[in-house]
Parts: structure tokens; C-alpha cells; sequence
């Protein structure tokens, strides 16, 4: 009696200490010797137990019933293993299959050759959490970058919970990714395979392009941090990974820049400074011209041998407007299938923009292609004093207009002359300090930038098309869209109701 007392104290004994030795690594991972005494004991444990009972085991081994039971168990068990095996294989060798709509989860070929060909490590930190919308974006996009590459590291954080780490890396928004390799950062502010795989290239180079703002001529300043000031601009241009400078009209030397940009000067620039930005695209420079009515006639010498004129008036539009404000707070959404716009769905706001006109004679030299328009309904205000812009059919010339264009330099016979190209746009003001914060602002400004400065010769990817497609309604579709949902809708609610009601009672 008392031995078997003593076993069955041995055996829940040993079955306590084993469970205890198998979890306690999970709980306090810390204290492995610890968990392997306690998992040692509690086996003494149960080998005593089975020892003072080994008879009897072995009799009920005999049973037809205990021999059922084992078989059960054993079949259970096999069963639990071959699972936990097909798992573990899957996990380290299973191939991936992407049945989504548009392939999302599917790299390009472009992609894979250059993960494959990673000279460095790189890291990536996503600034987002799992309630924020770009999070899902991000995790689904890098974790299949993560998975081609074992020199790529991804690490997501919650800038909320960890705000010392987002103040290291100088990160103020949230869903921003921040890829670095040696001295290389870039910042990205989406979750595209098309700009993830360029930051890949461009962290892993040691030279920056450089990006030179001209002063001299009261120009927009990209020190200026108030409003009308670029300072967010330049920064937005450092965190992609481009040197930013400034350079005086008065250095005469535009040489050691690839890619010039000309903010909306308000003097006007003179022959000499003609001269010197046409020698300037002569050697293959690459030019961005901002141009709005404060620059007024400043512009007009520099354009006219290209073929180009800015409007002389301001450009209204009734129907993509920014809300119910003023029409000629322009909500550009009318793009070409250039290289810069080709995969744009989000809005671009041009406050107070003039229209850029080509004359093909005159610029014969040049191929133009118009990046942005206005809708048919906008039109050029030429009462230039009217605080509330209505159109005049007599006077005020009818949409749409081009706000935003391409001139790059055409190729004569066997001319070996490096390619030039200028990128005009007829507002300066959507990439100042008060504008740029809009996404479809920001995009525009970053993609042409990159486009001049050749960014987008590192790998060119198709944009995948979405399977979602949102709607932005301009302010007449809000106003229908209002009228719908708050007069219509609810009266043919209560005609329905009124109706089965008055049937109900004839019966």
C-alpha cells in the first residue's frame, strides 16, 4: 500500500517537474540550467513510476482494449509529427505563390537581379504601427524584399512607443521608411517597389547627384523656412539622397552641376544670364524652371528661344478647384503618360499658376510634351484685379491649358550632343513651404527631380495598377453627390414608407 502511496506521488511528482522543465525556458529564457535540472528530476520521476509499476503495465499491455488505446495514440502522435514536419519544410524551403488581383506580392525581374546583387548590407526602419494605413503596405512589400536577400534587414517601429528612435533618424511623419547602407539615408514616404528598389541603388552608391538652386535674382530661397520659402523642398530633396547648393548668378560657372534649378525669379534676368544657362543645356545640363505671376516678365528672354511663353494671365478653374475656395487654386488631375506622371492618381494643387504655351516654330529644336492641363471649363483670368474670377466669353481665352511641360533636345542626324532636358511649370508656389505637404504636391516635385537627374535610368519598373481605384469628386460632383445623399435619398425613403404604410391600412 505504501509503495504504490509512493508511486502515484511519484508519478504526478514527475509529471509536474517535466511540464515545469519544458515551459519554464518559455516564460524565463534566462534559466536553461535551471530547466534542465528541474527536467532531469522530474524524468527520475517518472522512470520510478513505471519501474513500481512495470507488471502491471505489462499486463494491461494484453488487454485488447490497451492495445486499441495505443494504437490510437501512437497514430495521433505520427499523425501531430508529420504535420509538424511538413510545417517546418514549409517554413524553410515552401515555395510562395501570389493569387492577388494585380500581383502585389510578386517582385519584377528588375528587383530580384538587384537584390541578388547587393555589394553591402542595408538597413530599413519603418516609422508606422499596425494601426496606421501604410503599415500593411509596408509589412506585405518588405518582408518579400527581406526574404530575397540576407544582406537586407527590415525593422518596424512604432514612433509613438519609441520616440527617442524617431528623433535619432529625424523622422516627424509617420508610415516613413529610412534605407541606409554605410553613409547612404534615404527617406521614402509610400511603400513602392519602384522607389524602394531606386533607394536600394542609391544607398549602396557613395555619390550623390547634386542639386543646385539659382540666387541672385530675388528667387524663391531654399533657406527660407517661412511660407513662400523652399526649405522643405531641400529637404525633401536630402532625404531622397541628392547634395543640395545654391549658385549665384554672379559665379558664371554652372559647370559643376548636372541639374539646375531656376525658382521663380522676380528681376528680370539678363542676357548674360541667358547666355549662360543656354551653354549650360549646350553641354547636356538639365533644367527646372518654376515660374508664377510674381515672376512676371523675368522669364520671358530665358523662354523665348525655346518656343516657350507663360500666360500673361492667371488660370481659373470651375470645375477642379481646391473645395469650394477660389477657382484659381487650381486641383490639377488631367496628366500624360510621361515618365514623371504615368502612374499619378492623387491630385496636384497649383495655387495662383499661369498656362505654358509652345510655339513648335520657334522651338524647333525641342521636342514638348505637356505633363499637366486644366479641365475643358477652366479658363485664362486677364482682369488680373478681380478678387472673385468669373469667366467672360469676350475677353477670357477657354481651357484646358498646360500648366506643367517637357522640352528635351532633339537628335539631328549623327549629333553626338548630350541630351538636354528642361521641365517647365507655370507655378512655383505648390513646391514652397505652404503647398509641398500635399501628397500629390510632394510626388510631383520629387518625380521630376528624379527624372532630370537620370534617377529613373537605375530601373525602370511598371507600375502595378491598383485594384482599388478611389474617387475624388471635383466640387460639382460634391454638390450632386450632397444633394443625392441628403434630399433625394431620404425622400424616396419616406415616399417608400408612406407608401406601404397607406397600403396597410386599405387592407
Amino acid at each position: 500500500m505504501e509503495i504504490t502511496r509512493l508511486a502515484s506521488i511519484l508519478g504526478a511528482l514527475g509529471l509536474l517537474l517535466t511540464i515545469g522543465g519544458l515551459g519554464l525556458p518559455l516564460l524565463v529564457p534566462e534559466v536553461d540550467n535551471t530547466a534542465s535540472i528541474v527536467l532531469g528530476i522530474g524524468t527520475l520521476c517518472l522512470l520510478g513510476y513505471v519501474g513500481i509499476h512495470f507488471q502491471g503495465l505489462v499486463r494491461g499491455t494484453r488487454k485488447r482494449s490497451t492495445r486499441l488505446g495505443t494504437h490510437s495514440i501512437l497514430a495521433i502522435l505520427l499523425a501531430g509529427l508529420a504535420v509538424g514536419l511538413t510545417n517546418f519544410l514549409a517554413n524553410k524551403h515552401a515555395p510562395e505563390w501570389d493569387f492577388s488581383e494585380t500581383k502585389n506580392f510578386t517582385l519584377s525581374r528588375q528587383t530580384y537581379q538587384v537584390l541578388r546583387d547587393l555589394p553591402r548590407e542595408v538597413a530599413i526602419k519603418v516609422f508606422t504601427h499596425e494601426g496606421s494605413p501604410g503599415y500593411g503596405s509596408y509589412h506585405d512589400l518588405l518582408t518579400t524584399y527581406a526574404n530575397e536577400s540576407p544582406l537586407l534587414t527590415v525593422e518596424f517601429i512604432d514612433p509613438e512607443r519609441h520616440p527617442d528612435k524617431a528623433k535619432d533618424d529625424e523622422v516627424t511623419r509617420i508610415d516613413t521608411a529610412v534605407i541606409e547602407s554605410g553613409p547612404q539615408k534615404i527617406y521614402l514616404q509610400r511603400a513602392s517597389e519602384a522607389d524602394v528598389t531606386n533607394a536600394l541603388l542609391r544607398v549602396t552608391r557613395d555619390l550623390k547627384k547634386g542639386i543646385a538652386f539659382t540666387t541672385g535674382h530675388s528667387e524663391k530661397s531654399v533657406s527660407d523656412t517661412e511660407t513662400p520659402g523652399l526649405s522643405r523642398a531641400a529637404d525633401a530633396l536630402k532625404k531622397q539622397g541628392y547634395a543640395v547648393t545654391t549658385i549665384d548668378w554672379k559665379d558664371g560657372d554652372f559647370g559643376k552641376t548636372s541639374l539646375l534649378v531656376i525658382p521663380s525669379p522676380a528681376q528680370l534676368l539678363p542676357m548674360e544670364a541667358v547666355n549662360q544657362v543656354t551653354q549650360f543645356l549646350r553641354n547636356g545640363g538639365r533644367l527646372l524652371i518654376l515660374g508664377d505671376p510674381s515672376s512676371k516678365e523675368s522669364l520671358d528672354a530665358l523662354l523665348a528661344p525655346w518656343g516657350i511663353q507663360l500666360g500673361t494671365g492667371i488660370l481659373a478653374d470651375e470645375q477642379d478647384r481646391l473645395g469650394r475656395g477660389s477657382p484659381t487654386a487650381l486641383m490639377v488631375r488631367t496628366f500624360t503618360t510621361h515618365d514623371i506622371t504615368e502612374d499619378f492618381t492623387t491630385p496636384i494643387i497649383f495655387p495662383v499658376s499661369r498656362s505654358v504655351i509652345f510655339d513648335a516654330t520657334q522651338g524647333k529644336d525641342w521636342d514638348f510634351v505637356a505633363l499637366a492641363q486644366t479641365s475643358p471649363k477652366s479658363w485664362e483670368e486677364t482682369t488680373l484685379t478681380n478678387t472673385e474670377p468669373v469667366f467672360n466669353e469676350d475677353q477670357d481665352p477657354k481651357g484646358p491649358f498646360t500648366v506643367a511641360a517637357v522640352l528635351t533636345s532633339k537628335r539631328v542626324g549623327q549629333d553626338q550632343k548630350p541630351e538636354s532636358a528642361i521641365v517647365i511649370v507655370g507655378n512655383a508656389a505648390f513646391a514652397t513651404n505652404g503647398w509641398l505637404t500635399y501628397p500629390g504636391n510632394t510626388d510631383f516635385f520629387l518625380k521630376t527631380m528624379a527624372w532630370l537627374a537620370k534617377e529613373e535610368a537605375l530601373v525602370s519598373l511598371t507600375p502595378k495598377e491598383p485594384a482599388f481605384h478611389p474617387f475624388v469628386p471635383n466640387p460639382s460632383q460634391e454638390q450632386a453627390l450632397v444633394f443625392f445623399q441628403v434630399l433625394v435619398l431620404p425622400l424616396v425613403v419616406l415616399f417608400v414608407g408612406l407608401s406601404v404604410w397607406k397600403r396597410r391600412r386599405s387592407l
